[in-house]
């Protein structure tokens, strides 16, 4: 019972932590402003209240929150210290083959996100957070490892050591990694991406790779909104490929034949329970 209970444990108290950490910090606003939250309710500007908070102060709550998540997690047992940086674990030549293929993947769904056009409902806030120091860290380079610490490491990883079919458990982690965003326009393609980087976890034991990928993605993503500013809610990949953005087909067969090539050539972790071994047609 406890290697389902747990991942959705470890789910709740990521979101628990996160709705803590905001709720903090917009009380210290109302408690520096006591006439906060009037002016909003009188003006119905929502944007007061996110301008009084603060973008370094939204980045602190996400980090901060995302620490405690940690923490609780590795209370739980759900992360193997021994294994979760253990880079002799991974092939490298094989693990080559996933980082390109990830990156080919990931490129494609960026093409995708944007054809289809989701609600972003957080664009303004992502936007204002990259444009200072903390901010940015914390969506380039803190929040991506405190994902790969619950989402793989916790959710995937302890399901998998559990005796979770492998399959179910890289689906599971990765729908909870797609809808734990709640933001519409990162909901579908931040699960396709946790089932990219479950398939990595599963083959190599650990974070390392998966965090390496989410680093770059979303770091790519903060250089992209600090160098455009406003500008960056308007750019289009595909109006700037115009008729090049066709080679998303042949760019996505690659990066999905590379991570093919990557899954059969890397050897599976022992420690993983026989029955995660099988291979389903």
């Amino acid at each position: 019972m406890k290697k389902i209970l747990y991942p959705i444990l470890a789910l709740i108290v990521f979101t628990l932590m996160q709705t803590i950490a905001g709720v903090a910090i917009y009380a210290v606003a109302v408690i520096k402003d006591p006439d906060l939250l009037k002016k909003v309710a009188q003006t119905g500007d929502q944007s007061m209240l996110e301008s009084a908070v603060g973008s370094n102060a939204l980045a602190w709550g996400v980090i901060l929150g995302g620490i405690a998540t940690v923490a609780i997690i590795a209370l739980l047992k759900m992360i193997d210290w021994n294994t979760v940086f253990d880079f002799k674990m991974i092939n490298w030549k094989a693990g080559a083959l996933a980082i390109l293929g990830a990156i080919l993947c990931i490129f494609v769904l960026d093409i995708l996100e944007e054809i289809i056009d989701l609600p972003n409902l957080l664009e303004d806030q992502f936007t204002d957070m990259s444009n200072s120091f903390i901010g940015a860290i914390s969506i380039g380079i803190i929040g991506p490892i405190i994902e790969e610490f619950v989402f793989r490491e916790g959710v995937l990883g302890y399901m998998l050591r559990s005796g979770v079919n492998k399959w179910v458990a890289i689906i599971a982690s990765a729908l909870a990694f797609g809808l734990i965003h709640i933001n519409p326009a990162q909901v579908p393609f931040a699960a396709a991406i946790g089932i990219i980087f479950g398939i990595i976890y599963y083959k190599t034991g650990n974070i390392v790779i998966p965090c390496l990928l989410h680093i770059l993605n979303n770091s790519v993503a903060v250089w992209q909104m600090y160098s455009l500013g406003d500008a960056a809610k308007d750019f289009s990949l595909v109006e700037e490929m115009g008729s090049w953005s066709y080679i998303g087909i042949p760019i996505g067969t690659i990066g999905m034949t590379l991570l093919i090539q990557f899954w059969r050539t890397h050897q599976t972790p022992s420690y993983y329970q026989e029955q995660n071994e099988q291979v389903i047609a």
